[in-house]
């Protein structure tokens, strides 16, 4: 699979990162109870939702499992996360903070789809979808493959997707370097300038497609889902 990111588990990344750096013991942001975390629009950042683990019609026991798997990974992965506090390339880091995400993400969703019926796991996949927005769409290989997208439209989408990575950095860029509350007090003040990057991002990665493509990539997302917020 191709390495896909978006905007939100990029942002909370970042928040994680400069958690690590100040704090003694390294511990990713809760995701569940607040709907926010590092991991909003991942496997494990949305069944650990409430809305969503109803909307998927989740038992008791699966609820348990995926909380189990939630703590099992972050726990793993803590310590590489803590070590991204040791490059000091800003480049490089940005590129081991994806990469990282990406592990978590691919890890979670080998060991959920153990837990999940499929279609509840088809339906979760539909969920992501909506909550990741365009720019995720148009550059998942599968998606991407169900609609035909031409070398020219891969290409653009990949540098739509980079562009606005930048820009979701840029924005972030000095976190690391705050307090904890302080942190938390300027990612409120960012929020409306991550979601007006992250409207003009998917309304330029929509006008990639061609009608039948827009009609296609609907049809993917199944029924209508808002998340709350």
């Amino acid at each position: 699979m191709t390495r896909v990111r978006n905007w939100l588990v990029v942002a909370m990344t970042v928040l994680l990162v400069a958690a690590l750096v100040h704090a003694a013991q390294a511990q990713a942001p809760e995701s569940g109870r607040r709907g926010g975390g590092m991991m909003r629009g991942s496997f494990l950042g949305l069944l650990s939702l409430e809305q969503v683990q109803k909307e998927l019609k989740l038992a008791e026991d699966q609820v348990g499992k995926v909380k189990e798997i939630g703590e099992k990974l972050r726990t793993e992965m803590s310590e590489q996360f803590a070590g991204l506090r040791e490059i000091e390339d800003r480049q490089q880091q940005r590129a081991k903070i994806a990469e990282l995400a990406d592990q978590f993400d691919e890890k979670a969703r080998g060991l959920i789809r153990e837990v999940l019926s499929g279609e509840q796991m088809m339906r979760l996949y539909q969920i992501r979808l909506q909550v990741r927005g365009a720019v995720y769409g148009v550059n998942n290989q599968f998606i991407a493959g169900r609609l035909k997208f031409t070398d020219e439209q891969k290409e653009k989408a990949a540098a739509l997707e980079k562009a606005t990575e930048e820009k979701i950095f840029a924005a972030f860029s000095g976190l690391r370097d705050l307090s904890e509350e302080a942190r938390r007090a300027k990612f409120a003040e960012l929020r409306e300038k991550i979601q007006k990057i992250r409207n003009e991002a998917d309304e330029k990665a929509l006008g990639l497609l061609t009608a039948d493509q827009k009609e296609a990539i609907e049809k993917l997302k199944g029924e209508p889902f808002e998340l709350q917020r």
